[in-house]
């Protein structure tokens, strides 16, 4: 795998293996709004426009503090980082809610919880499912 790597690199396709992880990080980031703009309108947060931007305002806050922590834990193993990048995701989104609807008092941070259980299920499942495959 290493040697294939080096080869990629050296031919100039790093360009295309970064083209492809740029457009997977999209593609998720679009899927997780989408996927929780849907549970909060379940939760009977707000109206599903509403909701669907306070989901764009959520995965960009949780985005611009992400990046940084992902850099920092490169190295960890996903037992480590994922309990971790998952806490930090509820306390961002939750103060975004916090932000959007002041009245929303528990009703907000149970939102954050459970958008992001579904959301983190979309980012952990699937591969996990291929893996066994």
């Amino acid at each position: 795998m290493l040697f294939s790597m080096v080869v990629l690199a050296d031919t100039g396709s790093i360009w295309v293996l970064l083209a492809f992880g740029a457009i997977l990080a999209i593609a998720f980031l679009i899927a997780a709004i989408l996927l929780e703009s849907l549970v909060l309108k379940l939760l009977k947060w707000n109206s599903y426009w509403r909701s669907m931007w306070a989901s764009f305002l959520m995965n960009l806050a949780s985005a611009l503090v992400g990046i940084p922590l992902t850099l920092l834990l490169i190295n960890a193993e996903p037992i480590v980082y994922l309990p971790i990048a998952w806490g930090v995701s509820v306390i961002v989104e939750g103060g975004v809610l916090v932000l959007m609807k002041r009245d929303g008092g528990r009703q907000n941070w149970i939102a954050a919880i459970v958008a992001n259980l579904a959301s983190y299920a979309l980012l952990v499942v699937p591969p996990m499912v291929l893996a066994s495959l």
